[in-house]
């Protein structure tokens, strides 16, 4: 039985896998390479935790629990003993085959996950001694308020790991699971890849930015449409996604990364974070279109954005049938999970006229 978590990683996954853990009564090491991480991830955990607790989210005793039930680790050996360990170190293939195996000597009875978010995870498991014990516990962002984990099976998992471990995402963390084939992506990372990259190529086309999010707001009723999503996500760590998976898939034309991301990434501009995106910011809120979106996309045509907005779930749909007939995961699993990470008014295998 699952009593114990360990975390690796104090970034802003690792924190907040860590923090749903404790609201849902479980102690929680957290460790981190870099001490300043662990600071910072102190911080970070206690004020979320405070505010849950001023919005009456979580109850005081739920807090009080939370605050004294989390070490911030300084040593990987404090993890001996440990039933279920959660990698979310950085999206570095190397770095996190580097961690797993040296925890995995600490506690070779533990359950291993990792929460990659692009990498084959039986890539990640390579080399461990126990891959029976080892899957992937895909999370969103933020973990606390996301519904959705995806559970990837790799080849090697025990099926009785596999029950166990789900379980607790459903039962323990109150999550929704969906299982899911270890195949680049999963579903939601390669299932919406072409609403980013189709609508790079229709701006490309001619359509505008402001036009086409704001046709996915008002004729698809999604609530974000592309490129406020990516400046939302960050356009450098959305360009990675897009690359690994790229690559990993063998290069198909259709995951492409895209010249206009390409160019504002390399200038820094990176999204919301940055301040410039496909839009720029001013504390916090938009003032307008980024202007260096025109180097890379001169436009000159007209594509309403009617069309490319039909263009754009068109190719989220075709998408989603392909991963379907690839059988990465059920028609039913598919569409539950796009709903649950990007609040879609319906999956898409389900939008269909």
């Amino acid at each position: 039985m699952i009593k114990k978590i360990g975390v690796l990683g104090a970034g802003t996954m690792g924190s907040g896998i860590a923090q749903l853990c404790l609201q849902r009564g479980f102690p929680v090491f957290i460790y981190d390479a870099l001490p300043e991480a662990l600071c910072s991830a102190s911080g970070r955990i206690r004020q979320n935790l405070e505010n849950a607790a001023a919005k009456n989210k979580i109850t005081s005793e739920t807090l009080k629990f939370a605050l004294q039930n989390i070490v911030y680790a300084k040593d990987i050996k404090e993890f001996e003993g440990f039933h279920l360990i959660i990698e979310a170190v950085t999206e570095d293939l190397a770095v996190k085959k580097n961690i797993l195996a040296r925890v995995e000597q600490i506690c070779p009875q533990a359950i291993l996950a990792t929460n990659t978010s692009s990498f084959l995870v039986s890539s990640v498991g390579e080399g461990l001694k126990t891959p029976s014990r080892f899957l992937g516990l895909h999370f969103f962002n933020p973990p606390v308020a996301m519904k959705l984990v995806e559970m990837i099976h790799a080849p090697k998992t025990d099926t009785d790991v596999f029950q166990e471990a789900k379980k607790f995402i459903e039962e323990s963390l109150q999550k929704t699971a969906v299982a899911v084939k270890d195949t680049p992506g999963f579903i939601v990372n390669r299932v919406m890849r072409p609403y980013y990259l189709e609508s790079q190529r229709a701006v490309l086309g001619g359509a505008g930015i402001s036009e086409l999010d704001q046709a996915a707001r008002i004729i698809g009723g999604v609530p974000m449409g592309p490129f406020e999503l990516m400046d939302l996500i960050g356009l450098d760590v959305n360009l990675a996604i897009t690359k690994t998976i790229y690559e990993a898939l063998k290069k198909p034309e259709r995951f492409k990364p895209q010249p206009i991301q390409e160019h504002l990434v390399a200038l820094g501009h990176n999204g919301r974070k940055s301040g410039q995106g496909f839009y720029l910011y001013k504390d916090g809120k938009s003032i307008g279109e980024n202007p260096e979106v025109a180097v890379a996309a001169p436009g000159g045509g007209d594509f309403p954005e009617g069309e490319a907005w039909e263009m754009v779930i068109q190719a989220v749909i075709e998408e989603a049938k392909l991963a379907l007939k690839e059988g990465i995961a059920s028609r039913e699993d598919i569409d539950q999970a796009i709903v649950l990470a990007m609040n879609f008014p319906r999956g898409p295998l389900s939008w269909q006229k």
